[in-house]
């Protein structure tokens, strides 16, 4: 079984593949192929979410190995860029290391570059949310503080009630112990690793830890915006995003990280 994409924008024209975060589906980005409409856009439901919700999830490294697949059959000349956020950007990373033949330049917003603290709380935390997980009101309060738009509101209810907890449980294991991969370091494809301002600080730190270990990388902070802030400040988000895959100044309103 294939993982879902949905294609707009305009055929034959440089393809921006779009990875989401965790919980969420390709709809998270519809703002973003809107205004991008000149590329050819793909939005991917990742393995475990939305109508890929059948499809396991295995790994960081085999969800990256399903989306070059994605790229061969579908992008522009079977090149893409990537914007990823969250559970996107940590797959953004390991593609970078083991398919950048097939990638052009990359975004990758609100990871992490080392393991997380509080490791040992994990398995609570898990189990905390197994039980809450699947209750309506936990979905809508978790919709109504995401900061996303009345209309996509709907969306992350629908997908949390589709998504497995075995999925969740996996993914938020893997993030938790996520440290850079070593190989970054000779990788040489335009990276731009940005975070929103109001992020936790392990987050913001990891803007500069990449950007210090990768050659041709830039970073970047979005002041005053969380961690979903391609829906809080969606024109500043795409504008970023444009002017990165085509080599102009980036948006005056991101802070520089050195």
């Amino acid at each position: 079984m294939a993982l879902y994409i949905h294609e707009t924008g305009s055929p034959g024209a440089p393809s921006i593949v779009f990875l989401h975060g965790v919980g969420t589906g390709g709809w998270m980005w519809k703002l973003q192929a809107d205004a991008l409409s000149e590329f050819h856009c793909i939005a991917v439901d990742l393995p475990g979410h939305a109508k890929s919700n059948q499809i396991p999830w295995v790994s960081f490294e085999d969800t990256a190995a399903q989306i070059a697949a994605i790229i061969q059959a579908r992008a522009t000349n079977q090149h893409a860029h990537i914007v990823g956020l969250s559970l996107g950007g940590y797959i953004a990373l390991v593609m970078l290391v083991t398919y950048s033949q097939f990638v052009d330049c990359v975004v990758a917003s609100g990871v992490t570059s080392e393991p997380m603290p509080n490791r040992s709380l994990l398995p609570l935390q898990l189990f905390v949310l197994n039980l809450i997980w699947k209750r309506r009101w936990f979905a809508n309060m978790h919709a109504r503080s995401s900061n996303l738009p009345e209309e996509m509101k709907a969306d992350l209810v629908t997908n949390m009630h589709a998504m497995s907890m075995d999925a969740y449980r996996k993914i938020t294991r893997e993030a938790a112990y996520f440290s850079l991969p070593t190989a970054l370091s000779a990788v040489d494809n335009p990276t731009l690793v940005v975070a929103g301002g109001a992020e936790s600080e392990i987050i913001k730190q990891a803007v500069a830890d990449i950007i210090q270990m990768m050659p041709n990388a830039e970073g970047r902070l979005a002041p005053g915006l969380g961690h979903g802030w391609n829906v809080e400040n969606p024109d500043l988000f795409s504008a970023m995003v444009r002017a990165w895959i085509t080599d102009q100044p980036l948006p005056q309103a991101l802070q520089r990280i050195t």
